[in-house]
Parts: C-alpha cells; sequence; structure tokens
C-alpha cells in the first residue's frame, strides 16, 4: 500500500517555519498505516493547513456507494486473517443479510480499492486538513501544553482509509458500524452512549466508541481512556500512537495485514516492571548477566509482556543499548516506545527501543 499526500500551499504558508517538521510528521503517520497493511493499491491524500479557529484536525474522504450484499461479498472475498474470518464466520458481526434493512451503504475511496470494490487509479481520495495555530509537537518528546502531532495526522489518515462512521444519518451506513454494540449480539449501526467495537457479535467488547449524540463528534472515535490516536479527544503532553486495537479496526474494515509472522507493532508506555532474568541460575549454571532473559511490561498495556534475551554474541552491542534505554526510561518514569513482533514464535519480542 502506498499513500502519497499533495501538500497544498496553505499547508506550508500557515505551518511557517513548521512546514517540514509537519509534513514528516503526516509521512511518519502514514507510514504507520503502510507497514501495517499490504493491499496492493495507491491512495491519494491532499494535505492542507488553515489558521481558522477552533480547527484541530478534520477529514474528507472520498465515498463510494454499493448494495450490501457487494459489499459483504466483497468483505468475504478479501478476508486473510484471523480477525476476518472471526468477523465474517459463526458468532462474527459481519452478517450475510442488510442489518439496516434496506439503508444506503458507503465506503471511502481508498477503502474500496482495497476492497477491490474500484479500480487503483491515482484520483484523489480525500483530504486531512489541521489548524496550524495549535500548539503542536513534530518530533520526539512532547512538549509540555502541546499536542502530538503524528498522532493527529493517524487519526484523520484513518479516517480517509475508512474508519469513518455514517452511522445512520440520512439512513446512510459505513462498513464500520456493523461492528458497534452494546453487548453480545446487541448491534448499534448507530452509535452512542456505551456503544463498543466488537468483531464478534458483541460477546467481547474490545473498545467503547465516542457518544457522539452528547458531544455531537464522531461516532466511530474512541471514547477516552488510554492514550491512542484514535480518541475524539486528545490530551496534550502525551503521545497517542496507533494501538493494536485500532490496527484491528482497519484490518477488519477492509485492509489486509501484512504476513503476521514478522509483523511489526509501535506501542509507546511507561513501564512497570523491567527485569533481567539471568538465564539458568539456580540450575547449576553460573549466573551471567550477557545470557539474560530481558522482561518488560507497561502500564498502559498490563496483560502483555514483551522482552528479547540479552546473549553475549553479535547482537550484543545493540541488546544491551536497548535495555540502557529501558532502564533509564524506568528510572526516570518518562514514556518509551517499543517496536515488537506480534505473533509467530517470536511474539513479544522487541526489536527496536526509542524515547516517545
Amino acid at each position: 500500500m502506498i499513500i502519497t499526500p499533495t501538500f497544498t500551499s496553505g499547508f506550508t504558508t500557515n505551518f511557517g517555519t513548521n512546514a517540514a517538521a509537519a509534513k514528516a510528521a503526516w509521512i511518519a503517520a502514514a507510514k504507520v498505516f503502510t507497514d501495517a497493511f499490504s493491499d496492493p493499491i495507491h491512495i491519494n491524500i491532499t494535505v492542507d493547513a488553515v489558521t481558522k479557529a477552533g480547527v484541530f484536525g478534520e477529514s474528507f474522504p472520498g465515498l463510494v456507494t454499493i448494495k450490501y450484499a457487494d459489499l459483504f461479498n466483497q468483505v468475504v472475498a478479501h478476508a486473510s486473517t484471523q480477525n476476518d474470518a472471526i468477523a465474517i464466520g459463526p458468532g462474527g458481526s459481519m452478517p450475510a443479510t442488510d442489518p439496516s434493512n434496506g439503508g444506503i451503504w458507503q465506503l471511502t475511496r481508498a477503502q474500496a480499492k482495497a476492497l477491490g470494490v474500484i479500480a487503483d487509479d491515482t484520483k484523489d481520495d480525500g483530504g486531512t486538513t489541521f489548524g496550524s495555530t495549535n500548539a503542536f509537537t513534530f518530533s520526539g518528546p512532547i512538549a509540555a501544553n502541546t499536542f502530538d502531532f503524528k498522532g493527529v495526522c493517524a487519526h484523520e489518515i484513518s479516517e480517509v482509509l475508512g474508519r469513518f462512521g455514517l452511522s445512520g444519518g440520512n439512513n446512510t451506513f459505513s462498513l464500520i458500524d456493523i461492528f458497534s454494540y452494546t453487548g453480545a449480539g446487541m448491534r448499534s449501526l448507530s452509535g452512542g452512549a456505551a456503544t463498543f467495537f466488537s468483531i464478534n457479535n458483541g460477546t467481547t467488547l474490545l473498545k467503547e466508541f465516542n457518544d457522539a449524540p452528547s458531544n455531537h463528534l464522531d461516532t466511530r472515535d474512541w471514547a477516552g481512556g488510554t492514550n491512542d490516536a484514535f480518541n475524539q479527544f486528545s490530551n496534550s503532553n502525551v503521545v497517542n500512537p496507533v494501538s493494536p486495537v485500532d490496527l484491528q479496526v482497519m484490518d477488519v474494515i477492509g485492509y489486509g495485514r501484512v504476513n503476521a509472522n514478522g509483523s511489526v507493532i509501535e506501542t509507546v508506555g511507561h513501564i512497570t516492571f523491567l527485569r533481567a532474568h539471568e538465564l539458568g541460575s539456580g540450575f547449576g549454571k553460573a549466573p551471567n548477566f550477557l545470557d539474560a532473559e530481558v522482561i518488560v511490561q507497561l502500564a498502559e498495556d498490563p496483560l502483555r509482556s514483551f522482552g528479547f534475551q540479552l546473549r553475549a554474541d553479535a547482537n550484543q552491542p545493540t541488546r544491551t543499548d536497548m535495555f540502557d534505554l529501558l532502564r533509564s526510561a524506568f528510572i526516570a518514569g518518562r514514556p518509551i516506545r517499543l517496536d515488537y513482533i506480534t505473533t509467530g514464535p517470536r511474539a513479544g519480542e522487541i526489536i527496536r527501543v526509542a524515547n516517545a
């Protein structure tokens, strides 16, 4: 998948001396999706900036209308992951019959390309616009009283890609609306309070959607909670990453994940547990710190453990550097970014560490 931005003159003018950094942040946000998904398509996005008060980030996806039966068939034809299999299988969220009872169904142009509904082309697929007068951090640690611009870009890009709820407005619906539930077997196409993302017909409620009727904002952003690029509201002073559940959403709404064995995901958080366990100690083997297993847990993802083996071999200098960075972040209480393998025999293995 290739995402090509066209930056307007307004983007360059309105961001001024920050224009180059803002462009780099947008491109880095797009790379999160191109690294995670392998669809052989070109997505073309116009990127603008304005000085108008009240504008933070906005998206303007091009839309394509489709019959529900055709939508279902294309989703089934392009299913390629375990998430897809659950969604379209028995007990999944994607029914063979129209859950709207005759509503209008639409995809974004980018999403329609991914699902094979329209041919790949170089036409404009939508736009993203940002308020240049907001206080943003464009790279590195998030400065005090500023917002993570890369996270804002990822939020708006994902909407052009299809994370865009229509939710019954003018009796019109989008694919993501199908995955909205209040409980087991209780679909809520229109969204609202206490609605959640689920791929198995509401049996497992993965993350809560924004309560759009109460704040008149987006139906398919996340409600508050863990810092996340897809949240409706962004806090200042924090990194807002694209999380594993965010990529799960993009997976089931039409995009094909890269080969799962070796897929790499980025997560950001604060270390709550860090240990270098000497392999073989207590079993008649002399402890050797350079033959150790490093275990890391994050406050933001308490049920998951990450790690790597710190061995006295060719990888040892890189591994010790990674451990030193983890240790210093743990002591200082600052956020850290981990890039880790998601599935397969090396699932959970950290391959890169950086300050967030």
